[in-house]
């Protein structure tokens, strides 16, 4: 395949994704990440004319314009992978790769010595890769299929990268800045189309996997308070009951006391204020294991796997004092909110989750009928 020929499909792919992602961004939210690929391809394209018309621009712009143009779309696509993991991607940090590179080619071009440019870009680019594959395989992304995808294009690239610094180290590299149109040439271009491919099948793949994922999640969860809600509650309960390997777990289940009050002395906003308030003082003080759903209302759960009696006893006990503790702007200083727990411990062999809900329940009421704001250990008959 002849070079012009490669040159055109790749500016034509690139400019199809560039579209494709900015008009995907005006419909979705957040958009931010799909504006920045399209940024990175509509980059990428131009920059790739700019080395097909090198030939026939100013010695200067052909020093400075495409690869700056390259890089610059390179650092887009590296501020789209940290937008979507939610890392840090300052403007500078978006500017700093073709920034430094404009340096280093002003400097190779007073010296004439387009080596330097050609070996800076190439480092340059090897750098961004490193960093963009490092955004990709940060946690947000464990789990996901589509960003393997991401880091084998930019690792292709990186690897690329490498070995035209090698080449420059070793050979020289090019006498100036004009393309030349040899197997070289051929092989880099057909690279590219290769990166762009990967990286804009996989851009969409990853979209539609994080958007289920979130699907996914917002089925396991109660909308107000961002606690489990009773499906999944039951589900790892049922989990826990028909594992092989039975161990001890504490089941807790709680109700906020007299919380009719808040609705009616301060109005249903404040209602939700405090629930969401009290929840996420709840998930600060469990394990990443413990599974806390809201059942219903005012009305609570806890699942703690793996733990003996004396800590589910205290750790119920201390969610007590945590929420008894709390103060709320919507109410005077001296209110408090309190609440009542049972407690089951044990590995329920021989239980159904009904079961162990109903004896929780008894242990809750007892904590009731015994005054409110205290914990009960509710043993299974």
């Amino acid at each position: 395949m002849d070079p012009s020929t490669l040159f055109f499909a790749n500016v034509l792919l690139l400019s199809i994704f560039a579209i494709t992602f900015l008009a995907i961004s005006f419909q979705v939210s957040p958009r931010g990440h799909w504006q920045s690929w399209a940024a990175a391809n509509a980059l990428l394209a131009a920059a790739l004319l700019c080395f097909a018309l090198d030939a026939h621009v100013p010695v200067l712009a052909a020093y400075l314009l495409p690869n700056s143009l390259l890089l610059l779309g390179f650092g887009f696509h590296l501020r789209a992978a940290r937008q979507i993991a939610q890392l840090p991607c300052s403007l500078s940090s978006l500017l700093a790769p073709s920034a430094a590179y404009l340096v280093l080619a002003a400097a190779a071009f007073m010296l004439s010595n387009y080596a330097l440019a050609y070996i800076a870009s190439n480092v340059i680019f090897t750098i961004v890769s490193i960093a963009t594959i490092s955004a990709y395989a940060s946690g947000p992304f464990r789990g996901l299929l589509s960003p393997v995808g991401l880091i084998l294009a930019f690792f292709f690239l990186g690897t690329e990268g490498v070995l035209r610094t090698v080449h420059g180290l070793v050979s020289g590299g090019p006498q100036g800045p004009g393309m030349i149109a040899d197997m070289i040439l051929d092989i880099h271009l057909m690279c590219a189309l290769v990166f762009v491919t990967l990286t804009g099948a996989f851009t969409l793949a990853l979209s539609f996997e994080l958007v289920a994922r979130r699907n996914e999640e917002a089925a396991r969860r109660d909308p107000l308070t961002g606690a489990f809600n009773r499906r999944e509650f039951q589900a790892r309960l049922e989990s826990i009951l028909d594992g092989t390997n039975r161990e001890d777990f504490g089941l807790i289940h709680f109700d906020l006391d007299h919380f009719k009050q808040v609705n009616d002395r301060f109005g249903h906003v404040a209602g939700d204020e405090a629930l969401v308030r009290i929840c996420s003082e709840i998930r600060a003080h469990l394990r990443q294991d413990d599974c806390f759903a809201r059942l219903g209302g005012e009305e609570f759960a806890v699942l703690l796997p793996c733990v003996s009696r004396n800590v589910a006893c205290k750790v119920a006990d201390r969610l007590r004092e945590h929420i008894s503790s709390l103060r709320f702007d919507f109410a005077p200083e001296d209110f408090r909110l309190t609440a009542s727990a049972g407690v089951y411990h044990g590995d329920g062999k021989d239980l159904a989750s009904a079961d162990l809900l109903k004896t929780v329940d008894k242990g809750l009421y007892q904590s009731k009928k015994a005054g409110r704001n205290r914990v009960t250990i509710a043993d299974a008959a």
